[in-house]
């Protein structure tokens, strides 16, 4: 999803535990800074959410309306990350 305002991209990532490599990148289909700031427990309105933001198993559920192609979940062998990445 790219975020015209800030021109970033805004993906979750997902890499490998074992080798800590990045695996696959699935893009979000909308993104509210509002929401994201809330589940992810960012207390300041004026961040735009710019860092990795790890994922727990507990934001699938927030997370599944902002995707079409959702990962394979495996929080055991692998991290994912809500990102921005600059284009």
């Amino acid at each position: 999803m790219i975020d015209s305002k800030y021109k970033v991209k805004r993906c979750i990532t997902e890499f490998s535990e074992e080798t800590e490599e990045l695996v696959a990148e699935h893009d979000l289909d909308g993104f509210e800074l509002l929401e994201f700031q809330k589940e992810f427990n960012v207390p300041n309105a004026e961040n735009p959410m710019f860092d990795c933001y790890p994922i727990k198993s507990e934001n699938i559920s927030f997370l599944k309306k902002y995707i079409t192609v959702e990962p394979d979940w495996d929080f055991v062998n692998k991290s994912y990350f809500v990102e921005a990445h600059g284009i």
